[in-house]
């Protein structure tokens, strides 16, 4: 009769254990754009990272942590899920490969891309999500909308006013680590200045940030994703 009440217990410490990986959060901005540098490379390294997500479903504290994928095309969540739906659920996977593909017409929307981020974060924090990781795969290149093959950018291009970039980057205290991959190497310098305000936030808040360019992405993405960060 003692049994009854300790497997109850068990059950109830297992769904706490359950319900503490789903306060973890991983929001992507992902370029989809046409001004995307080096597209195809670019689409080969988005899909090794969606292989790490994927592998995620080992690891306790993120095996339910809630995915959201943000298009830079258009400044809108197109995908939101788990690492067990990549893993478990083809057609879903399926989805989110072809909603991060590299489109020559795609125009790039950066603000809206950040003002999606922090109206995410304000919704998850809701929802008592306490823990984030934030990764911009971008070349960081804005376009004028619409834009089409006549569009002129000029590099380096100062990053976008609008949007309160570095507002949204620090818009959520729980969030453990920010890391921008694939930034042009002519957005390297301005980027870096822009985001100061972003990389003292994260200073003081134990945070980790990064930005990078190509080929130190490509290095960084083959080591790993950076969601280890302990807080």
């Amino acid at each position: 009769m003692k049994l009854l009440p300790l497997l109850i217990l068990a059950f109830c410490i297992s769904s706490t254990v359950l319900a503490k990986g789903t306060q973890t959060t991983i929001q992507i901005i992902m370029d989809d754009s046409g001004v995307l540098i080096e597209p195809n490379e670019a689409d080969r390294y988005k899909m090794h990272m969606l292989s790490q997500l994927r592998k995620l479903t080992r690891k306790r504290e993120f095996s339910h942590a809630h995915i959201d994928v943000i298009s830079t095309s258009i400044g809108r969540t197109v995908w939101s899920g788990s690492p067990s739906d990549l893993k478990r659920k083809p057609v879903r996977a399926l989805a989110l490969v072809n909603s991060i593909k590299s489109v020559p017409d795609n125009c790039n929307n950066l603000p809206g891309a950040f003002n999606e981020l922090a109206s995410n974060m304000r919704a998850l924090k809701r929802q008592g999500f306490t823990k984030a990781h934030v990764i911009v795969f971008s070349s960081l290149i804005d376009t004028k909308r619409p834009c089409d093959k006549t569009t002129s950018i000029t590099l380096p291009q100062m990053p976008p006013v609008k949007g309160n970039i570095n507002q949204a980057l620090s818009s959520f205290e729980g969030t453990r680590s920010i890391d921008f991959y694939w930034v042009s190497p002519h957005q390297m310098s301005v980027w870096e200045e822009f985001l100061v305000p972003s990389f003292i936030w994260s200073a003081q808040n134990n945070t980790s940030m990064s930005i990078k360019d190509i080929e130190r992405s490509k290095y960084s993405l083959q080591q790993g994703l950076n969601l280890e960060v302990s807080k």
